[in-house]
C-alpha cells in the first residue's frame, strides 16, 4: 500500500505541469513587474526575470512572438506581459511563456540608478579627463572580488594564459547584499595600498539586485579616488552599473577586464619576432647594400692603382728624358758660359786700358784747367783785396777825419743828432764821448 504512494521525480513535475497547463486561470494571463537578467540568445528567443517587491518569476518569450514586439527591453524596465504558466521539466522550474509584452514605465531600479547618475555627474565622476592610464606592462594586478568564485578563476586563468610575468594580489570581498558596499571600499583602499599597477573589480552574472550594491555612491567614491587603474568587469555585457561608469575602464565580464589589464604575451612575442624579421632584412639589406658598394670602391681603387702604376711609368721616362735633357743644356749652357768669360776678360783688357788712357787724359786736362782757374782767382782777389782797403774807414781815420755815431748809427747830416743822447766820435787811435749843444 505504501508502494503506491512513491512517485517518481519525472512523475511528479509532470503532474505539476499538467495540473498548471490544464488551470484555466493561469492561461493568457497578464502580470506587471520589473524585468531583469535579460538575455538576447544567439536563438533568437528572450530569456529573463519579472520581479516585484517581494517576489520573481522566470520568464521565455520564444522569438515566433518576440519578433512582433515593438521594442527590445533592457533591465529595469516595467512590463506587462501576457502569457501561460508552465514548467520547465528538467530543472523543474517555474516559467511564464511570454507570448505578449508591453511598456508599463520605468522601473523602480532604473529610477535610483538615473538618480546616483544624475548626483555624481556634476563631480566630474565620469569625466574622461580624470580616465587613469592603463598600464601596458603591469607587474602586478590587483583582483577585488569574491573567493573562490569562477570570476576570481576565471581572471587568474586569463591573465596566466595572456600575461604570466604578472603577479597577482586577490583581495577577497563580498560582492552581494548590503556588507558588499563597506566591503569593497575597504578592498579598494587595500589594493592602493600594495605595488599592484591596476585594479580590477569584477564578479559573475546576477540579477538587477544581486549587482546592486555596485551603484553604491560610497564605491563609486573609492574607484574616483583610487590612486591606481581600475577595470571593472562587473556581471554580463548587458549588465552595467555605477561603478562601471566610474572605473577608468568598463569590461564586459570578469574575463574581459583580465583581458584588458595583460597584454597577451603570443602578440608580444609575434611583435618582438617581427621586428626582429624586420631588423635582420634591414641589417641584411645594409650589408648587401654596403658590400656592393665596397666591392665598387675596390674596383675603382684597383682601377686608380693601375693609373697610378701607369702615371708612374710615364713620369719616370719623361723624368730621364728631362734629365738627359737638363744635362744636355747644362753641358751647353757651361759652354756658352766659358766662351763668353774669354769674350768677357778680353773686352775687360782692352776697355780698362781704353778708359785708363782716357782718364789719364782726362785728368792732365782737369789739373791744367784747375791751375789756370787758381791763377786767375788769384789775380782777382788781389785786385779785391786792394779796392776794398782803398774803401776801409780805417784809411780814412788815417787821412785825419773822424766818425760820430749815436746808439751804434753814423751820424751823416747834423738832423740825425738827438740831443738827448751822447755821441761818440771814433779818431784813428780811440774814441771820445761828448753831449751836444744846440745853438
Amino acid at each position: 500500500m505504501m508502494r503506491k504512494n512513491i512517485w517518481t521525480i519525472s512523475q511528479l513535475v509532470g503532474y505539476i505541469k499538467n495540473e498548471l497547463s490544464n488551470n484555466i486561470a493561469l492561461k493568457n494571463i497578464s502580470i506587471q513587474g520589473e524585468i531583469g537578467n535579460f538575455t538576447n540568445h544567439y536563438s533568437g528567443h528572450w530569456y529573463f526575470t519579472l520581479k516585484d517587491k517581494d517576489a520573481l518569476i522566470n520568464c521565455a518569450m520564444f522569438k515566433g512572438y518576440n519578433q512582433h514586439c515593438l521594442f527590445i527591453p533592457k533591465n529595469g524596465d516595467k512590463l506587462i506581459v501576457t502569457g501561460s504558466i508552465n514548467v520547465f521539466e528538467k530543472q523543474g522550474q517555474l516559467q511564464l511563456i511570454v507570448t505578449a509584452m508591453k511598456e508599463d514605465g520605468i522601473g523602480n531600479f532604473y529610477i535610483q540608478f538615473e538618480k546616483i547618475k544624475r548626483k555624481l555627474e556634476p563631480l566630474g565622476y565620469f569625466d574622461v579627463k580624470h580616465k587613469k592610464t592603463i598600464p601596458q606592462f603591469p607587474n602586478e594586478i590587483a583582483i577585488i572580488t569574491g573567493a573562490n568564485t569562477a570570476a576570481l578563476q576565471d581572471i587568474l586563468t586569463t591573465i596566466y594564459n595572456r600575461w604570466p610575468l604578472a603577479k597577482t594580489t586577490e583581495i577577497h570581498a563580498l560582492v552581494q547584499g548590503q556588507k558588499a558596499i563597506e566591503s569593497i571600499v575597504s578592498a579598494i583602499k587595500k589594493a592602493n595600498n600594495t605595488s599592484a599597477d591596476i585594479i580590477i573589480l569584477a564578479r559573475g552574472g546576477g540579477s538587477i539586485d544581486d549587482l546592486w550594491c555596485f551603484n553604491d555612491e560610497s564605491i563609486a567614491k573609492a574607484i574616483f579616488e583610487s590612486q591606481k587603474p581600475v577595470i571593472t568587469g562587473i556581471g554580463h555585457e548587458t549588465d552595467f552599473t555605477i561603478a562601471d561608469l566610474v572605473a577608468d575602464f568598463r569590461a564586459a565580464t570578469p574575463t574581459a577586464a583580465a583581458a584588458k589589464a595583460t597584454p597577451d604575451y603570443r602578440e608580444i612575442l609575434n611583435i618582438i619576432n617581427k621586428c626582429e624579421n624586420i631588423i635582420v632584412q634591414t641589417i641584411s639589406n645594409d650589408l648587401n647594400k654596403y658590400n656592393q658598394l665596397l666591392d665598387f670602391h675596390k674596383n675603382r681603387l684597383e682601377n686608380y692603382r693601375n693609373s697610378i702604376i701607369k702615371y708612374k711609368v710615364e713620369i719616370d721616362n719623361l723624368l730621364n728624358i728631362a734629365l738627359l735633357n737638363l744635362k744636355k743644356k747644362s753641358e751647353l749652357f757651361k759652354q756658352n758660359i766659358s766662351n763668353r768669360k774669354m769674350i768677357i776678360e778680353l773686352s775687360l783688357k782692352s776697355l780698362i786700358k781704353y778708359n785708363s788712357d782716357y782718364l789719364e787724359n782726362i785728368a792732365a786736362m782737369l789739373i791744367k784747367s784747375i791751375d789756370d782757374k787758381l791763377h786767375k782767382c788769384k789775380i782777382n782777389l788781389s785786385k779785391s783785396i786792394d779796392l776794398l782797403d782803398s774803401y776801409s774807414p780805417l784809411k780814412t781815420l788815417q787821412r785825419g777825419y773822424v766818425i760820430s755815431s749815436q746808439d751804434n748809427i753814423i751820424l751823416k747830416s747834423i738832423k740825425d743828432i738827438d740831443y738827448s743822447k751822447n755821441i761818440e766820435t771814433r779818431f784813428i787811435d780811440g774814441i771820445i764821448t761828448s753831449k751836444p749843444v744846440k745853438e
